[in-house]
């Protein structure tokens, strides 16, 4: 009864699509959209819809809405007016189409979220697959690296059967000798610094001759030196808890068909994005929404893929496809992709148990996300997933999914400069009544916006997405486009992580957002004219100056988001609450504390004690793991502030190289404290707040900024009248 009840409201609301467009009225149609969108909102505030197979009934009224819209829009709102209309009108209709076409995709792959399938552990230490653990880097900073490879040899597991690996690409023998004497030299002293590493951890230390095809080139070079039956593969900043082993090596001995255990990215610092309102709300991670909610319904299709890092795979899988694939510059997805359409089967653990960096600027942000666009592109132009042999349809239309989503770019810059198309330059390019707009257009936007929390609400706070979406289309429609005109010409580019950042600035490359900014303000002004010079346009200046204002509003929040914030640490503090006892031995007081957050530097803790205490004051804290084992550290206190009774003290471990294995064990070891993050984000309380600060930035940033557009253009001019002015200051232009 639960699958036969929405099936019966599925032919049900197909038959009334039919005699909607057929014989309806333009009254009976208002009633119908708005009808069907208030069954929508009822739907959402009841829990009961959010389950399989409940889900696929709201589902279906939010894909009734936009069916209705799309037709209405094919049907009744194209006309053409002329050659340079068209044009406009044209390029309008693909977004909207792309856009559509990226809501439908995500209506099935969200279709039904997978729960973690159990597996049993083996009571024999026999029946354990030998794992080989590679940690790739290239040109990371040794700390992070360390901290990594201390943490893997920390991981429970029988010690047999584990054998760890530092995959050094930044210490190849071609970088050792190459032409430049410095970087030579800075590549020699890096190659023995990482094999003694690993000397002293007690793990093994690769490299090879040469760099070619970055980080697969570097990971297949280790799976021929080693024999491992499963591979860990971990960032050299993806540090692993000590639990991460036991709980997904048992899904391989279950299903002898599995290639792959996915598990979450975990990241301890913010994005740039969040870290400009991390002082003000707990906004979700940008990673979290995949991590936590497409991935698992990914799952349900079997289309879980590898993600590049805190993932096991099954060598003899891998190697029957000749390693990890290479042809694109996201080799964790192609060989995903291959593997899937071998018949191979994957999975997705979403207990996060690893802990990650994030790009810490805007410049490496980028970077990153237009790696991954790029490597996505080359994956649909070179092995178009809808016509991939072996691939299950659900695989199918789950890959070319993941792959198209990256596009997006193109239709977010149309939807921005669409309302100058009409006010600025005076094109028609989307004919519709103020009612038509009310009746169609309206419920159809409202339903993708409540369709996109009862999807991601766990795990992105609203309009956020616009938000994410919006800083990064700018920048990946040039990347996109060097795909296409040639798929071949990508080179895969090393994220940078643990940079600091000495002050706060805008980055440059918010120019685009000023001068997108700067054409919706002129549209504005421009309608403004036009309300009283063409009265009888005023129900479409209505229609476009809302648009306009919309756009006006995402801009300077986006461009507030692309303030640098200072980042001056090392290593980040984990915010945590836990109890632990202190030690002050000058004052022969030992005490509960409570702790505020953690680092491999120190700890951040709030203690009652009878006398005040003083800076550089030696401290023992006595804290226990992920397995309850005891340890006491060490500590100076650097700070010490008397509020409300509590002496709020921040203290810095003193180390050595045992304690340091100790330290990383307590900081790093725990997965439960990661879900207890999660849990956090979840309730972010602050969306108003956060988007308000975000506008106000933004404004900050349009005054603050306002002379730098033109200074900026002025020097491109100059520079392009020199020689082939045309090619030049186009060249310029993009070079921003």
């Amino acid at each position: 009864m639960r699958v036969l009840l929405p099936l019966i409201f599925a032919t049900l609301l197909m038959y009334l699509l039919g005699l909607s467009i057929d014989k309806f009225d333009n009254s009976r149609q208002l009633i119908l959209s708005w009808g069907m969108l208030l069954f929508l909102v009822i739907m959402f505030k009841w829990q009961i819809f959010k389950r399989p197979p409940w889900r696929f009934l709201f589902i279906l009224f939010s894909g009734f809405l936009t069916l209705r819209y799309l037709i209405w829009r094919s049907t009744e709102s194209l006309v053409y007016t002329g050659a340079i209309d068209f044009i406009g009108m044209a390029l309008l209709y693909l977004a909207e189409i792309y856009a559509m076409t990226i809501h439908f995709l995500g209506m099935f792959v969200n279709f039904w979220p997978m729960r973690n399938r159990p597996a049993l552990v083996p009571d024999d230490n026999n029946q354990y697959p030998t794992i080989d653990v590679f940690i790739p880097t290239y040109n990371e900073d040794d700390e992070i690296i360390r901290v990594t490879a201390t943490a893997a040899t920390q991981m429970k597991y029988p010690k047999e059967k584990l054998r760890i690996y530092i995959c050094d690409d930044g210490g190849t023998h071609n970088k050792r000798n190459q032409i430049d004497p410095d970087a030579a030299l800075a590549s020699l002293k890096r190659h023995y610094r990482l094999r003694e590493m690993a000397r002293d951890l007690g793990i093994g230390y690769l490299t090879r001759e040469t760099n070619r095809n970055a980080k697969a080139g570097n990971l297949n070079h280790a799976l021929n030196h080693t024999d491992g039956e499963l591979l860990l593969v971990l960032d050299c900043d993806h540090v692993p808890t000590s639990d991460l082993l036991v709980r997904t090596v048992e899904y391989f001995l279950a299903d002898p068909k599995l290639f792959l255990v996915q598990t979450p990215h975990f990241f301890i610092n913010p994005t740039p994005v969040e870290k400009n309102v991390s002082d003000i709300g707990n906004p979700n991670g940008e990673n979290d929404m995949f991590f936590r909610e497409i991935l698992r319904s990914l799952d349900f299709w079997n289309a879980s893929y590898f993600c590049g890092s805190a993932a096991i795979l099954r060598r003899k899988f891998l190697m029957e496809v000749g390693g990890l694939s290479g042809k694109t510059i996201t080799e964790d997805a192609e060989t995903s992709f291959k593997l899937h359409s071998k018949g191979y089967n994957s999975t997705y653990l979403d207990r996060p148990m690893v802990c990650g960096l994030s790009p810490e600027s805007y410049d490496d942000y980028i970077l990153q996300r237009s790696r991954w666009a790029q490597g996505m592109t080359q994956l649909i132009i070179m092995n178009n997933p809808l016509f991939t042999k072996g691939l299950s349809l659900q695989q199918r239309v789950c890959y070319f999914n993941f792959s198209f989503y990256w596009f997006f770019g193109f239709s977010r810059f149309i939807f921005y400069i669409a309302p100058a198309f009409f006010l600025l330059l005076g094109l028609k390019i989307y004919h519709a009544s103020m009612m038509q707009i009310i009746t169609y257009s309206l419920p159809y936007v409202v339903s993708t916006f409540l369709l996109m929390d009862f999807f991601y609400g766990r795990s992105r706070e609203p309009f956020f997405s616009e938000l994410y979406e919006s800083v990064q289309s700018m920048f990946l429609i040039p990347a996109v486009i060097s795909v296409i005109l040639n798929p071949f010409k990508p080179s895969f580019k090393v994220t940078p992580k643990g940079q600091t950042n000495q002050s706060e600035f805008l980055n440059p490359l918010a120019v685009t957002f000023l001068i997108a900014i700067t054409i919706n303000l002129l549209s504005l002004i421009a309608g403004v004219f036009k309300w009283f010079s063409s009265p009888i346009l005023r129900e479409t200046l209505i229609i476009t100056g809302v648009w306009c204002t919309y756009n006006v509003f995402m801009l300077i929040i986006s461009l507030g988001a692309f303030w640098e914030r200072k980042q001056i640490r090392s290593f980040h503090r984990i915010g945590t609450r836990e109890s632990i006892n202190v030690s002050i031995p000058r004052l022969n007081f030992t005490g509960p504390a409570e702790v505020d957050d953690i680092s491999m530097m120190g700890m951040g803790f709030r203690v009652r004690v009878p006398y005040p205490l003083i800076e550089q004051e030696r401290v023992l804290l006595h804290v226990c793991n992920a397995d309850k084992e005891k340890f006491q550290f060490e500590a100076n206190l650097q700070r010490t502030v008397e509020r409300d009774g509590w002496f709020h003290c921040g203290a810095e471990f003193i180390t050595d190289p045992l304690k340091y294995r100790e330290i990383v064990s307590y900081v790093y070891g725990d997965s439960e404290r990661w879900l207890e993050k999660w849990a956090e984000r979840s309730k972010s309380g602050g969306v108003i707040k956060m988007l308000s600060h975000f506008f106000l930035n933004g404004l900050r940033g349009l005054l603050s900024s306002s002379g730098m557009l033109w200074v900026m253009l002025k020097k491109q001019w100059l520079k392009a009248r020199e020689k082939n002015f045309t090619k030049k200051f186009l060249q310029s232009l993009y070079n921003l």
